[in-house]
């Protein structure tokens, strides 16, 4: 596991249940607890963590200060007396008059802490609790089959027309979602605008360059870096999380022999044990894929670059992305509504 896979400016791949649990350095309504950090924007302060909540647990947010999520993994957590258990979600947002959290039997739950995050006014926003299995699933991709969701950060909008706009409310999103067994994506894409934080809680998904995702795994997507493709052998159910707005469509880019080797993972890729969380760096793929000529040639291409960047035009001024620079986007927003000056960053 990376010394700092917290980090959101540049790509992480890791499994949350492998973090060493400790009490955690967090704000208030989360200090003391159990728990271990998974991801941190030091410029946003926005912050991920999975905390152990010990039965009788009982905590209060004002609001003031930061937008507080959670989404159960076991056990049971409410919101002012109104109670969830395993994949309940949890949402105290920011300026909507706080509230009281609570555990009768205690919980493992994930924890997202967003200071200053962009949304709509009371009451489109405000205090909620859902219990995923009451709602109804949603295509990800507007007249595609394989990928569904259930939205968990409401509101949260889904592009249309579907040849342009944007998926998430104005801070984003966190959405249940389905993977179908046997899907594969043979691109590449790239995310313009936004962070994405992506948590396989069931099944498996093996993500060519970055690794095979078993119970527990996470793969961090900064602003501008290229990822997928990606293939299920038995179908996945993932909670993605985003910073901001995800613009559709994905700008993709062909990869060179992906439906080859997300071939081969179906071909291997047991049935009869669980997945394991494999690194890439310890994958057996990496092997077929480093051994191909036309992969080497690729990648040292300006068209097989890892990282994106706004074009070079007149309009949007070029902005190299890359450690240090990558989550910049996320942290220029202001509950004051003020606009970033993109020609100073």
């Amino acid at each position: 596991m990376a010394a700092e896979n917290w980090r959101r400016d540049e790509p992480t791949f890791y499994n949350f249940l492998a973090l060493e649990r400790e009490s955690l350095n967090a704000p208030d309504p989360l200090g003391g607890i159990a728990g271990g950090l998974m991801s941190w924007d030091k410029k946003s302060e926005s912050q991920t963590f999975v905390v152990e909540v010990p039965p009788g647990w009982k905590t209060r947010t004002d609001s003031k200060d930061a937008s507080l999520e959670f989404f159960v993994l076991r056990g049971d957590l409410a919101l002012n007396g109104d109670s969830v258990g395993s994949g309940g979600y949890i949402h105290v947002p920011q300026l909507a008059g706080g509230g009281e959290v609570t555990s009768i039997t205690g919980a493992l739950a994930l924890a997202f802490w967003n200071p200053n995050i962009p949304a709509y006014s009371y009451p489109v926003t405000r205090n909620r609790t859902i219990k995923t299995w009451e709602k109804p699933w949603t295509p990800s991709i507007p007249g595609a089959h394989g990928v569904m969701h259930k939205s968990l950060r409401l509101p949260d909008p889904t592009p249309h027309p579907v040849d342009e706009g944007f998926d998430g409310g104005p801070g984003g999103y966190i959405r249940f979602q389905y993977i179908e067994p046997n899907m594969i994506a043979e691109d590449e894409h790239v995310h313009h605008e936004c962070w994405e934080e992506i948590i396989l809680l069931q099944g498996d998904c093996f993500l060519l360059n970055e690794g095979q995702m078993g119970i527990g795994s996470v793969v961090g997507h900064p602003q501008e870096f290229y990822h997928a493709p990606f293939v299920s052998r038995s179908g996945a159910l993932i909670l993605v999380h985003t910073d901001s707005p995800m613009g559709f469509p994905w700008p993709p880019r062909e990869y060179p022999e992906a439906r080859k080797l997300c071939g081969h993972y179906l071909d291997t890729a047991p049935f009869d044990v669980p997945t394991e969380h494999v690194a890439w760096e310890d994958h057996p793929i990496k092997d077929l894929q480093e051994s191909s000529a036309d992969y080497q040639a690729w990648r040292k291409s300006e068209e097989g670059q890892l990282w994106g960047g706004y074009e070079k035009t007149t309009d949007v001024p070029y902005r190299p992305a890359g450690r240090g620079v990558a989550s910049e986007y996320r942290a220029s927003w202001t509950r004051e509504g003020e606009s970033p000056d993109l020609a100073k960053k």
